[in-house]
This record gives structure tokens, C-alpha cells and sequence, in this order.
């Protein structure tokens, strides 16, 4: 089931973030504990203000186990999956309930994301542009877009 953030839900959204970091993003613990903190800080800001987001979880049996942040419809911000639900869709099943609104409000006509390397994969197969040079970061910085003239969103 996918359904709207509440703030109710932030700690477990932020623990299976965490977790998804730890053992899918990050090579150590140092990356986790670097990479970590900007997602708090994500989700604080998103608490704080809320105007122009989508912030969807995805729940298996009550459980978090998918979290998608999108602000001003074209910084996606934040995309996880748990490490024991992934490769089932819902990563998929996440983008593709944002897409209709995205790319009906964005003032860019696009979707952007900064993918770490393990997630390239992933977004170019939805249709995701490579649009510059990685940055040097640990978990990988790479620049990507989905112009909306090329959503899929088949599952």
C-alpha cells in the first residue's frame, strides 16, 4: 500500500532509510555515517515545510518499506527501499505514483535526481538521462533527469 508521509511516521521512515543506506548505498560505515545525516536533514526540512512536496511510503504488512520524496515536482530528493524488500517493485511502484503529478506541475518539465552508483541502473531503465560527470562522494553523486516526453511507467 502506498500512502502520504505523516510526521507519526518519521522515525521508522528514517530507521529503514538508515538501514537501506548501511547495507545498500554506503562501501563503510563512515559513507553510512556521512550519507546518513543529509537524509535527516531532508526529512527535517520536509517536516518543517511541507508546500510543493510528495512524500509517499509504500507499507507491507504495516512496515515501512519504501520512502519517495519529491519536492517542487522535479528535485527527487529522496528515494529508499528497505535492503529486504528490494528488487520487488516497489522502488518502481513509488515513482511511478509521483510521475502523473510531476510531470503535470513541474516547471522544469523534468524530474532530476543526484543517484548514487548503485542506483543508476535502476533510474536508467525507467528512463533516466545521465546529464554530467558523477561528483566525487562517497555512495556516488550522479546527475540524471527524466524528461516527462520519456516516462515509462509500465511495471
Amino acid at each position: 500500500m502506498i500512502r502520504q508521509v505523516e510526521d507519526a511516521d518519521l522515525d521508522e521512515v528514517a530507521a529503514m532509510i538508515a538501514r537501506s543506506i548501511r547495507v545498500s548505498v554506503a562501501a563503510t560505515a563512515e559513507e553510512a555515517d556521512f550519507l546518513i545525516p543529509d537524509v535527516y536533514e531532508s526529512l527535517s526540512d520536509w517536516k518543517k515545510d511541507k508546500t510543493n512536496t510528495i512524500h509517499l511510503l509504500h507499507e507491507t504488512d504495516e512496515r515501512i518499506d519504501g520512502v519517495i520524496l519529491v519536492k517542487n515536482h522535479w528535485n527527487l530528493c529522496d528515494l529508499f527501499v528497505d535492503p529486504n524488500a528490494q528488487r520487488k517493485g516497489i522502488g518502481r511502484a513509488l515513482l511511478n505514483e509521483v510521475l502523473p503529478a510531476c510531470a503535470e506541475n513541474s516547471p522544469k518539465g523534468k524530474l532530476m535526481v543526484n543517484s548514487s552508483t548503485v542506483g543508476l541502473k535502476f533510474y536508467k531503465a525507467l528512463g533516466f538521462m545521465q546529464t554530467g560527470p558523477g561528483i566525487e562522494r562517497p555512495g556516488g553523486c550522479v546527475p540524471l533527469e527524466l524528461t516527462f516526453a520519456n516516462v515509462r511507467t509500465e511495471s
